[in-house]
């Protein structure tokens, strides 16, 4: 027969399922009309070499067109209860056949399947085929997010937490279509599966795994979870985080007096837990560059290192928990320019925190950091860590900021943060007067903080940097003949969160 073509016809509902090439050429070009398009019947025959394309379809399609859409059928019911042969496409989809069987007995619950019947179409023809505990879960799923009712939506959701919690791997095979389907959820899909992954390695691999899914909706919800998990704290505090966030999103008050404690002004620890986790991640990717290329020099490595930090914060941005529109703004940038200015004022990065919240705080504080990298890490030097600190570099540096740090990048490639006073009160108790000490492991090892505690609690935190003239013309490069070689500027704008009483945090990299 023919192949159609879906750009120039719009009566291909009836196509052969058996004859798809043109339904798959569609589906790879996504044609604009997506909904003349949704419940054609050529994909069917698709689900057995192509189910992974004929799947990103359905989400795609469950996404626009959900329960709560005008109390419309979802678009996932509708082409599942126009199959040709669903026991076949139950055995190539288990998990899309079984989710529609479950939403469609949500929907007869709801008395929502009085004008087409295709709910208990799907009912009769697919459910004999589908797995009944993934159909229960779905069914209660479908229920909650459609529930406004306190009292029921609480019973709702223990429902729904008792069965992942019996049968994770339910959950964990859910959760492209939980991630899809996030504004409807009430935060259930994050906190459930912050538990169980926290317990589970195969609701762990599913979330990494879905974080690459080419569904954008999904991967941002996924890489949001992910963010999250990767932080520091233990993982009761991160469940506490992500229910406050739930319960609270709409509490006009700031600070937020029920919170859980934070450790910054911020006044939200689970913005606090993304920026560590962000931190922690670039450090990890790091520490693979230095695995590899460590030899370098400390221009090198320093360049790397911010680059890992612009990344990871753009990941976050794609985060789709912390994008919303009314929510505050954690923005990290980085630059290099000519290398000119080191000795004059003994800084390889100038640190620049603009901090934004109308009404009650609004600075501008400065600071600078030197990058050393162990000896372990020069060709043909000892192996173990320990880092050369030049007197003169480190005493014009405290004079410009007496709260400037050394960045000490280990031969593992992970940075130990160490106040550089601290490095000068050691070499004021060496003997001679060389122009270079070293330091070692031990020496610091009491002193140094993580990259990521030093950015987000001391950094962010305000509890370094200084606001003089003088710190901030040489953190911020303004002065010509004066200027590290890397800039970090760092912005915290809490505008929509004050006004909107919003705790997600949105992200924004490079």
């Amino acid at each position: 027969m023919d192949h159609i073509s879906h750009r120039d016809d719009y009566y291909y509902h009836e196509q052969d399922p058996d004859c798809p090439r043109c339904c798959l050429d569609a589906l790879r070009t996504r044609p604009p009309m997506a909904d003349e398009f949704a419940t054609a019947l050529g994909l069917e025959g698709l689900v057995h070499e192509h189910g992974s394309l004929v799947e990103q379809h359905l989400l795609r399609l469950t996404m626009d067109s959900w329960v709560t859409a005008g109390r419309m059928t979802p678009g996932l019911v509708k082409w599942m209860a126009r199959l040709k042969s669903p026991a076949r496409v139950a055995e190539a989809m288990p998990v899309p056949a079984a989710i529609a069987v479950g939403v469609a007995a949500g929907l007869i619950d709801l008395n929502q399947d009085l004008v087409d019947g295709r709910a208990g179409e799907v009912m009769r023809r697919l459910a004999p085929h589908a797995e009944r505990a993934l159909v229960d879960l779905w069914r209660d799923l479908t229920l909650f997010s459609v529930e406004r009712l306190p009292v029921e939506a609480a019973g709702l959701r223990a429902r729904v937490e008792k069965s992942a919690s019996r049968r994770p791997t339910l959950w964990a095979r859910s959760l492209p279509w939980l991630f899809v389907l996030a504004r409807h959820m009430d935060g259930l899909d994050v906190y459930l599966t912050l538990a169980l992954a926290e317990q589970r390695r195969s609701v762990r691999a599913a979330v990494k795994a879905t974080t690459l899914s080419v569904v954008p909706e999904v991967r941002r919800r996924a890489e949001g979870i992910q963010a999250i998990a990767d932080g520091s704290g233990p993982i009761e505090q991160k469940l506490i985080d992500a229910l406050g966030g739930s319960m609270d999103a709409r509490r006009r008050v700031f600070p937020r007096p029920l919170d859980a404690p934070s450790s910054t002004w911020l006044a939200g620890a689970g913005l606090e837990d993304l920026i560590r986790g962000a931190v922690a991640g670039a450090v990890e990717d790091f520490m693979g560059f230095v695995s590899r290329s460590g030899a370098q020099d400390e221009e090198a490595l320093t360049a790397r290192l911010l680059e890992k930090l612009g990344q990871r914060f753009a990941a976050g941005s794609r985060a789709g928990q912390w994008t919303d529109p009314d929510s505050p703004e954690v923005a990290l940038a980085s630059r290099q320019e000519t290398k000119n200015a080191e000795k004059a004022t003994g800084a390889d990065i100038g640190i620049v925190l603009e901090v934004t919240v109308p009404g009650q705080l609004t600075t501008r504080i400065g600071d600078l950091v030197q990058v050393k990298k162990a000896n372990a890490l020069i060709p043909s030097a000892s192996a173990g860590d320990s880092w050369k600190i030049n007197r003169l570099q480190l005493d014009t540096l405290l004079e410009v900021s007496s709260t400037a740090t050394y960045w000490l990048i280990s031969s593992s490639g992970k940075v130990y943060v160490v106040p550089a006073k601290f490095l000068a009160a050691v070499g004021a108790a060496r003997s001679g007067r060389s122009s270079l000490f070293t330091v070692g492991h031990s020496d610091v090892r009491h002193t140094a903080l993580s990259l990521e505690n030093y950015l987000t609690d001391l950094t962010v935190g305000m509890w370094l940097g200084g606001t003089s003239t003088a710190t901030l013309s040489a953190a911020a490069g303004e002065n010509p003949a004066n200027r590290p070689e890397f800039f970090l500027n760092i912005k915290v704008s809490l505008t929509r969160f004050l006004e909107d009483g919003r705790s997600a945090p949105q992200w924004i990299g490079g």
